[in-house]
């Protein structure tokens, strides 16, 4: 992750690979992302997203970048 935007809810991370590969792993992990651009990913969770939410994405995102 190269830099990490947004406002409110939404949030772009700029990743330094392509983000698709990423964004395939987090929706077989259950978390569905989205791209915006070729190098990042995109999150938009809904307004009744709650910290437990939160935390699950995280997990996910921190374990299908790892890889």
């Amino acid at each position: 992750v190269v830099e990490v935007r947004g406002a409110g809810l939404l949030v772009g991370a700029e990743l330094d690979g392509p983000a698709q590969p990423v964004i395939d792993a987090a929706l077989d992990a259950g978390l569905v992302c989205l791209s915006s651009g070729p190098n990042v990913l995109r999150l938009a969770p809904p307004l009744v997203v709650t910290a437990d939410d939160v935390d699950q994405a995280i997990e996910i995102l921190v374990e299908v970048t790892a890889r």
